[in-house]
């Protein structure tokens, strides 16, 4: 698993850079409630950065020790004050009834291998959260779920510049409906100023929800729907939405 991490966390901020559109959203769902936050999934820091930045007490945990050791190396560098854990849910050890907000942002929830995952994920979510706290996810939506008719095709991700080198980023899909599941390769490929290309490549398996799967592993999980979007400036969502960000709160006990 670290060594699948370790390739894509080399190539993490060429490729998703320091901001993203999706911040649009998750710095006003922080300010809606305030601190501390707590992000699964948190990679290299790209958002518990910009919400250091903001003020806000964040806590980030990742699986990935390569993911982390540049995120660390980066809040040093930037004298932010973030903590990240080595840790995944479930199963990560978390104080209890202590965030205000929680965030699984772009896909994160997808690495769950199962109901059963994903059940045991929310519910330690639930426990996490204080009352009246609140949890977003977001993953993808209906124009851009899975599509077994794109099997095997190369799908350029990413073209830029990875350590002043050109940096191409490849994605190959098998999806299956029936079990809602994608395995996907990611090729990275970059070019030396010899001309001579080299490349790694990563692959993760994801499992797909959709919008009233996430209703119901809410309310067994002890949490409630609030929102529903089908982007990150709060529009609807309607067939022809990239993303699904789904609200929660922790339901009164």
């Amino acid at each position: 698993m670290e060594a699948l991490y370790a390739v894509d966390a080399q190539f993490y901020d060429a490729v998703h850079g320091a901001g993203g559109e999706d911040l649009e959203f998750w710095l006003p769902f922080a300010a809606d409630l305030g601190g501390p936050i707590l992000e699964i999934g948190a990679g290299t820091g790209r958002i518990a950065f910009a919400l250091a930045r903001a003020g806000y007490a964040i806590t980030g945990i990742d699986p990935s020790p390569s993911m982390l050791r540049i995120a660390r190396e980066r809040a040093a560098d930037e004298g932010l004050e973030a903590t990240f854990m080595e840790a995944r849910l479930p199963g990560a050890e978390l104080p209890a009834a202590a965030f205000a907000a929680v965030i699984l942002s772009n896909d994160v929830f997808l690495y769950c291998a199962d109901a059963a995952e994903q059940r045991a994920t929310l519910r330690a979510v639930c426990a996490a959260l204080a009352p009246g706290g609140r949890v977003a996810i977001d993953v993808p939506g209906p124009a851009n779920w899975l599509d077994p008719a794109e099997a095997g095709q190369p799908i350029l991700a990413f073209s830029g510049e990875f350590e002043g080198e050109p940096l191409v980023v490849w994605h190959r899909r098998e999806d299956d409906l029936a079990e809602q599941t994608r395995a996907l390769r990611v090729v990275y490929e970059t070019t030396g100023a010899d001309g001579v290309r080299a490349s790694v490549c990563s692959r993760h398996r994801l499992r797909y929800v959709t919008r009233f799967e996430l209703d119901l592993l809410f309310e067994a999980a002890g949490l409630r729907s609030l929102s529903v979007y089908g982007d990150y400036a709060l529009g609807p969502l309607t067939n022809a939405s990239e993303r699904l960000i789904v609200v929660a709160e922790r339901a009164p006990q």
